[in-house]
């Protein structure tokens, strides 16, 4: 058996108006081939669908029988290329944060996007950074909210802002009596740090951190989880070293804590595949930087808000201009 589409719709309109010049007109055909497609229908089911004489046309026994089969074939058809067109032009992002973007960026980004765009889809994954950095270059995820700059080839970083180091410390520690923390503290102290199985970076940055002032850090492996970490931090077993707008959180049994030295400050921003130009991209892209803007200043960080490169605003432009 082999029909097509086409052919369907030619026999439901010809069913209709049982006259072949009018289907022709109707359809925008010829009046041969609405003949040539009827007779291959009826070819590829072995049966006579219409009967044609000078003065009429008119459906057959098996053609009345099969225009039910034809309407539901039609409709179905129909329904297909609503969903499909659907899919391709609904708002849906897939992101992962940072913790700075899970705990203080995100409520305002999903605030603004749900008021916005009511239909707008985003899927929020907790992932490792191991994980992040695959599955956006594989195109499993679109973006990453609040974290470093990643070596993704084709990848592009959006900076929001710079953020000083404080420390996180449990309230049943010496340490939470004080008004802020030594690095010196950090040397017979134990500092909570990714396993390098979840981020590569995570220890080798501490060891970066530190090594200015002659510490080699105990290092505490854990789950790249935020909440597993602080949960570390809160039973005393070490020192979670995190961004300050983290400290505007509220973590039972941690005391945030400033560093007395001065000491490198991190980047965060929002990083995509360059190639990604959709809509939902845009879009989020745009409401992430307002809501950066508004959310980091009553935290007191918005003079550390980072501005593009040459090469971003270029980029950026190029978005704007598509």
């Amino acid at each position: 058996m082999d029909f097509r589409i086409r052919q369907l719709q030619c026999f439901l309109t010809l069913s209709d108006l049982l006259n072949y010049g009018k289907t022709a007109r109707a359809l925008y055909m010829s009046q041969p081939t609405i003949t040539f497609q009827i007779k291959s229908l009826e070819e590829a089911f072995g049966v006579k669908l219409f009967e044609r004489d000078r003065q009429r046309v008119r459906l057959t026994e098996a053609g009345c029988a099969f225009r039910e089969y034809a309407q539901s074939i039609m409709d179905t058809v129909g329904a297909a290329q609503e969903c499909l067109s659907s899919l391709h032009t609904r708002l849906r992002l897939r992101v992962s944060c940072g913790p700075v973007g899970q705990f203080i960026l995100l409520p305002a980004v999903i605030r603004t996007l749900t008021s916005a765009y009511p239909d707008f889809d985003l899927e929020v994954s907790e992932l490792t950074t191991e994980q992040q950095m695959a599955r956006l270059s594989e195109g499993k995820i679109d973006a990453l909210l609040m974290v470093g700059s990643l070596p993704v080839p084709g990848i592009i970083f959006d900076p929001i802002c710079h953020e000083p180091l404080i420390a996180m410390v449990s309230r049943q520690s010496p340490l939470a009596q004080r008004r802020s923390i030594s690095v010196e503290d950090l040397r017979h102290t134990s500092i909570i740090a990714s396993r390098l199985r979840d981020c590569r970076y995570h220890q080798p940055f501490l060891h970066k951190l530190l090594s200015p002032f002659g510490i080699v850090p105990r290092i505490l492996e854990s789950p790249q989880s935020c909440s597993v970490q602080l949960a570390y931090a809160a039973s005393g077993e070490g020192v979670a070293i995190v961004s300050a707008s983290m400290a505007t959180c509220e973590f039972p049994h941690l005391v945030a804590l400033p560093f007395r030295e001065p000491l490198p400050e991190i980047q965060l921003g929002l990083s995509a595949m360059e190639a990604n130009e959709s809509s939902s991209m845009k879009i989020f892209r745009d409401i992430v930087l307002k809501c950066a803007a508004s959310t980091l200043e009553r935290y007191g960080l918005a003079a550390s808000v980072a501005r593009p490169t040459r090469q971003q605003v270029a980029m950026m432009d190029r978005r704007e201009a598509s």
